[in-house]
């Protein structure tokens, strides 16, 4: 901050002088920059322009870009139409052949499923804790003869302490060595018991599905295993009836490996999470067994093997001989433990098919182009099912609608910014551009070899401006007739397609018109934006100059008042010496 006392000897007020002598220079600065400002608001005008013009080249192109083929081609895309999904589905390809077909469905194909052959593991013992069985914590209700009894399980307590429990209160409980099957009575005879209550806090009746029977003793509906899906499987008390090995299986076509830690659960998740065993796996804690659901579909075996570890022997899938050294000398799998999926079974116009899945691809059908998902077996009520390969229209209809809308964005933005006093006036590449689409869509195109040669006759054609209100309409804006151009779309596919997807039909001369103006480098809208920066660059540098040149002014001002000042003072002082 400067500060300055005006006039202090003389009287005078310089800094006002020094300010208005400043601010004509000053007007100079402020002419500039009025100029910087301008330019860069045609450089943001301009940009937005650009902005506009290439989302109709990306609407253009999505129409044109038939020529990559595939997904691109909007004008090949076919829909497989079903009769009734809820027998099949289908979809179609660009090679798929627009006609129909009967389908039938007679079987649908089902997954393989492999399950232990016997139970792997233990039957519970006086030893098994409650807990591994899911038997959780808390009262349960026991009343002999009308009388309440109550068992309280602790979270460590084992099946050898509930039986002492249950002998404490005059029932005798036991679990069949065979079976795996608990059982009560009442140890007195002619005693009755009753066994829960609303109010127990354990999960015993529930896990066990213990039920009463006609003699009215109790006997559970599961039966109790030692091993479940948290055991170490190489633990010495794992409760398999053969302890497990650590190493290695196979399953379908993936590895797997068990070490000193690894439990039942990681490899469930190790099985579940692996693509290439095409399997998922479940153990089942109320038989003791492990089952393995194969995730294809279709009449095949669950590859099983052993490897360094027993494993699949032990679950039932396998059996293995070995050496003394833990080689392989035979192994058979065995087949009795797996229920074979089915293939499914279709006709197609009364050809009899069958699929080792649901999804059908054209190698199996025989429909070119066409992949099938069968859903229902059909039925007489169903009656005749057909499948109808016609053209899709919808997303090329939807690709013209967007054509339309950026092609009025366009007319509108270029007529707005080259408008007389407007940023872009006279920039006649711009109404060039504009007159050139403005050709296009309203000419006759004769170069691309088709039946159409103008837009309006596929339904795509400029505003009518009518009597009344309608007075306004801007005619040099398109409208789409919808019901037209599928009209023309299904009366003559392959000319509507050569007058918007080919490199000389309509869309393809717009779409050349503009690459040229948004090319890198010598495009109109890089060549501008070279121009406007150049200017923006030189118009700055003169803001600065200009600035720096008032400073110096200024100073130099301040300086010439400030001599003033002081000699006017010494003048005075010599003044007041001469008179005293």
């Amino acid at each position: 901050m400067t500060i300055s006392f005006s006039g202090l000897a003389s009287g005078l007020d310089t800094s006002s002088w020094v300010e208005a002598l400043v601010s004509v220079k000053q007007s100079k600065i402020t002419s500039l920059q009025n100029d910087l400002q301008n330019i860069k608001t045609k450089k943001s005008t301009l940009t937005a322009t650009r902005s506009t013009v290439s989302a109709l080249r990306t609407a253009i192109e999505k129409i044109t870009d038939k020529k990559f083929g595939g997904t691109y081609d909007l004008f090949g895309k076919n829909a497989a139409i079903s009769s009734n999904e809820d027998i099949f589905t289908a979809t179609a390809s660009t090679s798929a052949i627009k006609q129909s077909y009967n389908i039938s469905v007679q079987k649908l194909a089902t997954t393989t499923k492999a399950t232990s052959l016997n139970s792997a593991s233990s039957i519970a013992d006086g030893s098994t804790k409650l807990s591994g069985l899911g038997i959780t914590a808390g009262n349960l209700t026991v009343y002999v003869d009308g009388l309440k009894q109550t068992i309280g399980i602790g979270a460590n307590d084992t099946v050898g302490d509930l039986i002492a429990d249950f002998a404490a209160i005059g029932v005798d409980a036991s679990i069949d060595g065979e079976t795996g099957l608990l059982s009560l009575a009442a140890h007195d005879e002619g005693a009755a018991i009753h066994i829960g209550a609303g109010t127990d806090t354990t999960n015993f009746a529930s896990v066990t599905g213990i039920a009463a029977q006609d003699d009215g003793s109790y006997l559970s509906s599961v039966a109790l295993y030692k091993a479940n899906a948290s055991t170490v499987l190489t633990s010495e008390d794992s409760g398999f009836n053969t302890q497990i090995t650590a190493g290695t299986f196979t399953i379908g076509n993936a590895v797997f490996t068990i070490n000193e830690n690894t439990t039942l659960n990681d490899i469930i998740n190790q099985i579940n999470n692996n693509d290439d065993a095409q399997v998922s796996a479940y153990w089942d804690d109320t038989t003791g067994k492990l089952t393995l659901n194969s995730t294809k579909e279709g009449s095949s075996y669950i590859n099983i093997e052993a490897g360094t570890s027993n494993f699949t022997d032990v679950m039932g899938f396998t059996e293995t001989t070995r050496d003394g050294e833990n080689n392989i000398l035979s192994q058979i799998m065995y087949i009795d433990a797996q229920t074979l999926g089915e293939n499914a079974q279709f006709t197609v116009n009364g050809t009899a098919m069958t699929s080792t899945s649901n999804t059908v691809t054209s190698d199996i059908s025989r429909i070119a182009g066409v992949t099938l998902t069968l859903k229902k077996v059909s039925s007489e009520d169903d009656g005749d099912t057909t499948l109808r390969i016609e053209q899709d229209s919808s997303s090329l209809v939807e690709a013209v609608k967007n054509f339309v809308s950026a092609y009025n964005d366009t007319i509108d933005k270029i007529g707005e910014v080259t408008a007389k006093g407007a940023d872009l006036q006279r920039e006649t590449s711009l109404t060039s551009l504009m007159s050139t689409l403005r050709n296009y869509a309203n000419g006759r195109n004769s170069s691309n070899g088709g039946a159409f040669g103008l837009l309006s006759q596929i339904g795509i054609s400029t505003m009518q401006a009518n009597s009344g209100d309608n007075l306004s309409t801007d005619t040099n804006k398109l409208e789409f007739d919808e019901d037209a151009f599928k009209q023309a779309l299904e009366e003559d596919p392959a000319s509507l397609e050569a007058l918007l997807g080919n490199e000389t039909g309509v869309l393809g001369m717009m779409e050349s018109a503009i690459e040229t103006s948004l090319k890198a480098v010598s495009g109109y809208f890089d060549v501008k934006q070279s121009t406007l920066d150049s200017e923006i660059t030189k118009t700055e540098s003169k803001v600065k100059k200009q600035q720096e040149k008032v400073t110096a002014y200024r100073a130099q001002l301040e300086k010439k008042f400030s001599a003033m000042e002081t000699l006017i003072s010494q003048m005075q002082q010599n003044y007041s010496s001469f008179l005293s």
